[in-house]
């Protein structure tokens, strides 16, 4: 199959080594390329969203390259130059040796010797290629015919259904007469889930989404180990989290466990993904996304479920877990004192207000410089309403002088403005403090409704605030 390639391919950095459950082989592979002019090829394979370099293979007779080294199973790249379109091919263990022969200036017609599994899968792409013509013409014949609202013959939409039904009598025949081989788990992730009738209405159609959810990993053998290096797995995955379940960090969470429980008995699989999700969600720019990190460094790491992590890099994740979960939404922080220029304590309980805008900033900190204006045109604006800024300097000893000089340049004095020379309120530690400008909007009861937002953004947040608090009051 043929596919162009429009980026470099890119490096993947793993904290983890290869597992061995893995089904790795010594191989020799023949790549036979006729009117190919160019010296090498690049051999590369998939992981997660990933396509990356295996190896490069220089000739020694035009058009010829061989490939010799213990590869894992699952699907290969062979990447041609200049055009940077590449092929993909199958290493199975059990077929240490084949050859692979197509034309450059005609990549569509593509043998393969000593590989069963490759033919398989070359056959079918082959018989797709039969089939496709004719049924893009007859859908796009279709839909040109239903927006202009002319008749369509049944006759075209029978044609189509009767393709559609070869491709899936094709699908089943292959996947039945060769259960083993790895083209049958890229036949296999290409079936449709059969959904059963539903009703029209609004439980009906909760119904199909749950039992379409439920249903959507059953073509996919997520514990073989061959399935980590397909072009699929990685998709399949991220849209079940990303477009199947609710954005809320409890249901994102459920599904992950589902996904890794899934993948368990395949040890190489279930590392890369639980290490993937860890990362995506300790770099989140998602607000509340946080969570799922705390959750997977709590119910992962913390209880030895990913045992290949060095002990350095474990502690790092467990105390930036540590440290991030007392701030995540929901959360109800303690009360902290710090103390006015005139050394007066304030603390937050001691500040009349609706909701509050918890602000720390420093002197030397540009984006602080360059939006505090904003703050100030937010406080101005809804301090009558009953949302009252609370401003705390992160500057400890001497440094906290640049404080009071920043609060009157930025005309702060709206503010409730505070400091902790000595830090006694251990206020970085408490609210993980470690950029500044930092956000939070508390309610009365100190609950974090909101953090880590833009000065422009408090305004629509808390109009987003004032319709849920008026849907609540009018249920």
């Amino acid at each position: 199959m043929l596919y162009r390639f429009n980026r470099v391919f890119a490096i993947l950095t793993c904290l983890f080594f290869f597992s061995n459950t893995s089904t790795f082989a010594q191989h020799k592979i023949e790549f036979q390329i006729d009117n190919y002019e160019k010296d090498s090829v690049v051999v590369g394979y998939y992981v997660l969203d990933k396509q990356l370099v295996h190896d490069t293979l220089v000739s020694k007779e035009k058009g010829k390259f061989t490939l010799i080294d213990t590869l894992a199973s699952g699907v290969y790249i062979l990447l041609t130059m200049p055009d940077n379109e590449f092929l993909q091919f199958i290493v199975n263990e059990n077929e240490p040796e084949f050859k692979m022969e197509f034309d450059f200036k005609n990549k569509t017609e593509v043998k393969f010797t000593g590989s069963k599994d490759n033919q398989v899968f070359q056959d079918y792409v082959d018989f797709l290629g039969i089939k496709r013509p004719r049924a893009e013409l007859l859908r796009n014949t279709i839909a040109a015919l239903t927006e202009s609202e002319s008749e369509v013959d049944p006759a075209f939409q029978a044609e189509l259904d009767n393709i559609d039904k070869d491709v899936v009598e094709m699908q089943a025949k292959l996947i039945s007469e060769h259960p083993d081989l790895i083209s049958t788990l890229l036949l296999k992730a290409n079936k449709e889930i059969v959904l059963p009738t539903f009703d029209n209405t609004e439980k009906g159609q909760m119904a199909q989404y749950l039992y379409y959810k439920d249903h959507y990993f059953d073509f996919i053998e997520m514990e073989n180990p061959n399935t980590l290096r397909t072009p699929f797995l990685y998709k399949r995955v991220d849209y079940y989290i990303k477009k199947l379940t609710s954005n809320s960090p409890d249901s994102i969470v459920k599904s992950i466990d589902t996904v890794l429980k899934l993948m368990e008995p395949s040890e190489e699989t279930y590392r890369y993904y639980l290490s993937n999700f860890l990362n995506e969600y300790i770099q989140t720019k998602i607000i509340g996304y946080d969570a799922v990190f705390v959750y997977l460094a709590e119910e992962y790491y913390a209880k030895g479920k990913a045992p290949w992590v060095e002990e350095e890099n474990l502690l790092k994740i467990l105390d930036r877990a540590k440290r991030m979960k007392p701030v995540l939404l929901g959360k109800t922080v303690p009360d902290i004192m710090v103390y006015g220029e005139d050394g007066s304590p304030i603390s937050i309980d001691s500040i009349d207000y609706e909701y509050l805008v918890l602000l720390f900033w420093s002197p030397d900190c540009g984006h602080c410089k360059k939006t505090m204006h904003e703050f100030v045109e937010f406080n101005d604006k809804y301090k009558e309403k009953g949302i009252k800024t609370f401003a705390i300097c992160t500057k400890l000893k001497d440094k906290t002088k640049d404080c009071w000089e920043m609060i009157k340049e930025k005309e702060m004095l709206g503010f409730y403005n505070g400091a902790d020379e000595f830090h006694k309120s251990r206020f970085k530690v408490k609210f993980n403090v470690d950029t500044t400008p930092k956000v939070f909007i508390l309610d009365k009861n100190r609950e974090i409704l909101m953090k880590n937002i833009a000065a422009s953004q408090l305004e629509r947040v808390f109009e987003e605030i004032a319709k849920i608090k008026e849907q609540e009051r009018t249920k």
